[in-house]
């Protein structure tokens, strides 16, 4: 619970920070006593500008959430800050191409050329800048949407172009903005510039000493089903990580440079290292076809999908190869010899399709139960450990009767994970006891 309080601390302030930093930008620019006397030209000119600032602000929020986004994992996960970045980005472009946008259209209505606003004039040095940052980031957007078909060091490349932007625009806006000589402004600007730069040694400091984390080695490829694989691997040094978390894999042959994240399926005593995936394309494909001692590039552990309350009874729902974090958590609680009541609700198709089906057979303790939901095989109806169709409102209450006192943890299609949180809200769980795992790869 204090990660979450620490995480919304988090929010608030980032909030305030952003509404103060636009309000100032609005009173500066619209100096709100003459806003009835603005003619269009010159309205969409301020807006212009307006737009100009405000995309300065969230294209530094945005950087510093990158380059930070390892240390704040801890707090809301790796992976629901990449998805935030995201959508972010999407914004920060509507208001960085609304900048010359609205430049343009009030030099329209002015009668004065456009012609600078889109192919630069290099007797201009700031303005030229400003242009630059335009395309390059738009070239970064572009390149974000391939990731998975560019070269890892491309990539890294394109990041550094990152950083060139920023400064590109800080330079552009000191030298061309005339709301500058705002103190407010100012402070403003060098806050985001200091953060943008702490962000940088942040990362750089991290990349230095992950380098010299280890390095991990194919110790074995095990089939689980017709297309589900295990790669178990061993490591120089010991990894530490939480059951539930996530690391980025990337492999050195077959030109396969983008990194690919996949959930940990090892208990993290375990003296191997476990990744459980299913073959869906290129990268897969690769990786199932490893042999004994060919290495792996592993960046991590991330994510918060782990288990942080010992006293509430954990409902793990999982399906198909959403096993994985459960296998690990399961697995943890094996080895540290916990009593907490564990309930799984697993759904496949059908018996061949359950991944680690041996395994949790095996295991023969009174605070385990297990049921498998196979939604294509009727054969199973009647059998004590075996239900039809789908994890359902109907299945839930009839394996947990303490609602009230359970943690929900939900790994599957995407599907199936917005009904089962539908389903959940509706018998009463709160939000706050409903804990979902997000792909966003």
């Amino acid at each position: 619970m204090a990660r979450k309080i620490k995480a919304r601390i988090i929010i608030i302030t980032a909030a305030v920070f952003s509404g103060l930093c636009f309000t100032v930008f609005i009173r500066t620019i619209f100096k709100l006593g003459n806003f009835h006397d603005l003619k269009i030209a010159e309205f969409f000119y301020l807006t212009g500008k307006l737009a100009g600032l405000t995309g300065f602000l969230f294209l530094a929020l945005l950087i510093f959430s990158g380059d930070t986004a390892r240390f704040f994992d801890r707090f809301f996960g790796l992976d629901k800050i990449i998805k935030f970045q995201r959508k972010f980005s999407v914004l920060n472009l509507i208001f960085i191409l609304a900048h010359p946008l609205f430049f343009i259209l009030a030099g329209l209505l002015s009668g004065q050329s456009v012609w600078p606003y889109i192919i630069p004039d290099f007797s201009v040095i700031p303005l030229v800048l400003g242009l630059m940052s335009l395309y390059i980031f738009i070239i970064i957007l572009i390149a974000s949407k391939l990731y998975k078909r560019i070269s890892y060091t491309i990539w890294q490349y394109l990041h550094i172009l990152t950083y060139l932007l920023f400064f590109f625009v800080f330079y552009h806006a000191f030298n061309l903005g005339s709301d500058l000589g705002n103190w407010l402004i100012r402070l403003i600007f060098f806050t985001l510039f200091l953060a943008v730069a702490s962000g940088i040694i942040y990362r750089t400091n991290y990349k230095i000493k992950h380098r010299y984390a280890g390095k991990f080695y194919v110790q074995a490829v095990k089939q689980e089903t017709t297309d589900v694989f295990t790669v178990r691997l061993k490591a120089e040094k010991k990894f530490l990580f939480k059951a539930g978390q996530f690391c980025f894999l990337r492999l050195t042959k077959n030109k396969l440079y983008a990194r690919h994240p996949f959930t940990i399926s090892s208990a993290p005593e375990q003296a191997g290292l476990n990744f459980t995936a299913k073959l869906t394309g290129r990268f897969t494909k690769a990786l199932s076809e490893l042999k004994t001692g060919e290495e792996i590039i592993i960046d991590g552990p991330y994510g918060i999908f782990t288990i942080e309350d010992c006293d509430k009874d954990l409902i793990l729902i999982a399906g198909g190869v959403g096993i994985t974090p459960f296998m690990s958590m399961i697995g943890d609680k094996l080895a540290a010899n916990k009593t907490q009541n564990i309930i799984l609700l697993y759904g496949s198709k059908t018996k061949t399709d359950i991944i680690y089906k041996r395994e949790l057979d095996s295991i023969q303790k009174t605070w385990f139960k297990k049921i498998y939901i196979l939604s294509h095989d009727q054969t199973v109806s009647g059998t004590s450990e075996y239900e039809t169709g789908y994890v359902d409102q109907k299945i839930i209450k009839k394996y947990v009767s303490n609602i009230n006192n359970s943690l929900f943890y939900i790994c599957g299609p995407e599907p199936m994970k917005n009904s089962l949180k539908q389903i959940l809200c509706r018998l009463g769980v709160k939000k706050r006891d409903i804990m979902v795992e997000n792909f966003f790869w």
